[in-house]
């Protein structure tokens, strides 16, 4: 009997709220039963992903053997794993993991519109839509349509297994809609298919990117993304009873791509980072309706813009490691980042008042830092005090043209999250959420208008906006509304923030195993020994000149003084 999970994302992907294999197209059906989808399938091939990484240890690597021996013996017991928990286990991972995937060049090449398709070759990719429209009425919605895509075994190995790029994905779905006239975020039951079932297709002419029914659509023949059509249909398990709502929109591209940190380099430290770049106003095509659906009521859509982020990367989930030695050896003497982001794109009016007779954006994050330690994972009964980050990004001006911004973040407002799309799999996590900014950034060589460099943004709802990925971590992400200092709303746009939640319990049901302290411990970064970090500093300084030459070709580039910030 397959997996209820398993079964679950396979009728939601396609637009069954329960799965009936009656009503699954046969070709389709047949994909689902077959042995390459099977648990005894996916069991077989996460041990030998454990043995290939047993039997390929890097240089300057902690070793992960009684943790690899630990899920060893419990597959090797059970001989049955679903998709979603070979995807789940990759979390458990060392950093030598990423070896095999594609990497992060320092001089990449983006030929569009080809980019535009998920690069499935990566580790991990997503596609990324969010924005704030109005009905006829003027009523204010915001939407999140995101496919987050991730290559459950190196491309090498995969083939090696007989599987095509495509069956060697995961692919889950996030969907949203929020209403801050109830007062109601609605975010659908996250949808996490394998590529084995023939759900997951992509198309490179006309561009057509798909899981089951849900589509990010090109409409033109040559390939190009734009104009795209999003379709999708999801259902809030959180809400009594539960809720049924899909997205329905055709969108024109009205400003050029830009690429978001160091030439989309975001960054590229020897083959490690992030290849980056957004198109940040996209429109509602006219003479198409564009529709959002809840629970039966048709909501037409008349106004608002939407944003786009492409986002590719190597070693990210798990931390990976490097290529070269003497930086997997650095990396063993520097503190590790606690992980995790809050991140912004704004929409803001055109205004007269301020001489902007066009719309400009701007889009920013600050990573986390061990200095604001204390306002992480927060779950008591009172909220943290105020909280202040450095945040950095790109301000686009009306011909598209990009100026990195710098600034200060400060949380003004928090709130206690205590929903989710589906509780019985990811179990609310009561911890304290932004719910309130002020920004105020410093005045770059070419100077912001003036109202710009200091501004509120708030969030749509207070009752906050959180997901859960399928692996069980959970995320803020929504809508919010702009403010001038004197409270005149100015724009709109989308606040996000990762890691502020600690959802370890989740991860690990998610992943099949029973709950512990041994499993619990298996997300826990594994620390170099005293030996291990001797013999790093050894290599290091024997090194030196060869890692300050490859820092200072990364994008962007890393200064010696840098090195263990």
């Amino acid at each position: 009997m397959m997996n209820p999970l398993t079964l679950q994302g396979i009728a939601q992907a396609l637009w069954m709220k329960e799965y009936d294999a009656a009503k699954i197209p046969p070709g389709i059906l047949e994909r689902i039963n077959s042995e390459k989808n099977s648990e005894s399938a996916y069991a077989a091939r996460f041990l030998h992903r454990l043995r290939q990484l047993e039997e390929n240890q890097l240089s300057f690597v902690p070793e992960r053997a009684q943790r690899y021996a630990l899920l060893r013996k419990h597959w090797e017991h059970a001989k049955a794993m679903s998709p979603r928990e070979f995807y789940t286990s990759c979390l458990f991972l060392g950093p030598e993991s990423n070896t095999g995937y594609e990497t992060i060049p320092s001089n990449p090449c983006f030929d569009f519109p080809g980019i535009d398709l998920p690069q499935l070759r990566n580790q991990l990719g997503w596609h990324f839509f969010v924005g704030n429209f109005t009905d006829e009425s003027g009523k204010h919605y915001s939407v999140e349509l995101m496919f987050w895509q991730y290559a459950l075994l190196p491309p090498p190995l995969a083939a090696e297994l007989g599987l095509s790029d495509i069956e060697n994905q995961s692919l889950e779905m996030h969907l949203a809609i929020c209403d801050p006239q109830t007062g109601q975020q609605y975010r659908a039951d996250t949808v996490v298919v394998a590529g084995t079932t023939g759900l997951i297709d992509v198309q490179a002419a006309p561009y057509a990117y798909r899981l089951g029914r849900n589509v990010i659509e090109g409409l033109s023949a040559s390939g190009d993304l734009f104009p795209v059509h999003l379709q999708a249909r999801g259902w809030d398990r959180g809400k009594l009873p539960q809720v049924e709502f899909e997205i329905d929109l055709t969108l024109d591209k009205r400003k050029d791509y830009f690429f978001q940190g160091d030439g989309g380099c975001s960054p590229s430290v020897d083959g490690l980072g992030t290849l980056y770049y957004s198109a940040p106003l996209l429109t509602l095509q006219d003479g198409v309706e564009n529709v959002i659906t809840i629970a039966g009521k048709r909501i037409v859509l008349k106004g608002g813009s939407m944003w786009y982020d492409h986002q590719w990367t190597a070693g990210f989930m798990p931390d990976g490691a490097a290529l070269d030695a003497v930086v997997r050896a650095e990396s063993n003497l520097a503190t590790p980042k606690p992980g995790g982001w809050d991140w912004f794109e704004l929409q803001f009016n055109a205004n007269l008042e301020h001489n902007m007779p066009e719309e400009v954006q701007m889009t920013f994050a600050a990573l986390h830092d061990w200095s604001n330690k204390a306002y992480y994972w927060q779950t008591g009964p009172t909220p943290p005090e105020a909280m202040s980050a450095i945040v950095t990004g790109k301000y686009i001006d009306p011909r598209s043209v990009t100026t990195d911004i710098t600034g200060t973040m400060t949380v003004t407002d928090w709130v206690n999250n205590t929903t989710s799309p589906n509780p019985d799999i990811y179990p609310p996590t009561n911890t304290w959420y932004p719910a309130g900014y002020r920004f105020k950034f410093e005045q770059p060589a070419l100077p912001l208008p003036a109202h710009l460099i200091e501004f509120t943004l708030k969030p749509l709802i207070a009752s906050g906006q959180t997901g859960f990925f399928g692996t069980g971590l959970q995320y803020t992400e929504g809508g919010a509304v702009i403010h001038d200092l004197a409270g005149k709303e100015i724009g709109r746009g989308f606040a996000e923030g990762t890691n502020w939640a600690h959802s370890a319990a989740s991860v690990v049901s998610l992943a099949g195993l029973p709950v512990s302290d041994e499993t619990l411990e298996l997300l826990t970064p594994v620390s170099p020994s005293a030996e291990l970090k001797a013999e790093s500093g050894a290599y290091v300084k024997a090194h030196f000149a060869e890692l300050i030459a490859i820092l200072r070709a990364a994008r962007p580039p890393i200064t010696p003084d840098e090195l263990n910030k």
